[in-house]
């Protein structure tokens, strides 16, 4: 397979050839700023630079940039991408679209395998980095607002060494429980 030429310019990653960037959205990477340009979020770029599918070019000096370049370079503007990006790796690597959620609630959205662009997407993965704290009412008020839009919601939880565990949230009804285990 033949890598697909980026372009890094005005701090964005850009697909400029229509059909290799019609190919990439079908497969689930980047968006559509309008129908012929499509710009990849930093982590799927190095995602796909890891994979070998694309080659980012910086448009000053038009020299190939490396993922430890770009990841650098993107590091600045937001501290918590390698996080995203462990993270991103991961679901990706076990074969589902991923997308990062632009509502309220910072995280990603995941697709079942096959539903992308035919339904919406059934999981909601909010990331937490081991040793950062997180008040179980704030994950609450996430867990409401992502059980609003019907969708189950997953705790990524990154290690030091850069592992990700999965907890699934969910509501428990305790005077339900209570009248089930008294039966």
């Amino acid at each position: 397979m033949q890598q697909v030429s980026a372009v890094y310019s005005n701090e964005k990653i850009v697909i400029p050839a229509q059909n290799e960037a019609d190919n990439l959205y079908q497969d689930g990477y980047g968006s559509r700023i309008n129908i012929n340009v499509l710009t990849l979020d930093s982590f799927e770029a190095l995602y796909l630079i890891e994979k070998e599918r694309i080659v980012v070019i910086n448009e000053e000096g038009g020299r190939t940039l490396s993922f430890q370049e770009l990841l650098d370079i993107e590091l600045i503007k937001d501290n918590l991408l390698w996080t995203k990006y462990i993270v991103y790796r991961d679901i990706r690597g076990r074969g589902f679209v991923v997308k990062e959620s632009k509502d309220n609630n910072p995280g990603f959205l995941v697709y079942e395998r096959g539903s992308y662009m035919k339904k919406s997407p059934s999981h909601h993965i909010y990331t937490v980095s081991e040793g950062i704290t997180e008040t179980i009412g704030h994950l609450e008020k996430v867990l409401n607002e992502i059980m609003k839009w019907d969708r189950f919601l997953k705790l990524a939880v990154v290690d030091r060494r850069g592992e990700v565990i999965y907890y699934s949230l969910g509501k428990l009804d305790f005077d339900n429980l209570i009248t089930e285990m008294s039966e």
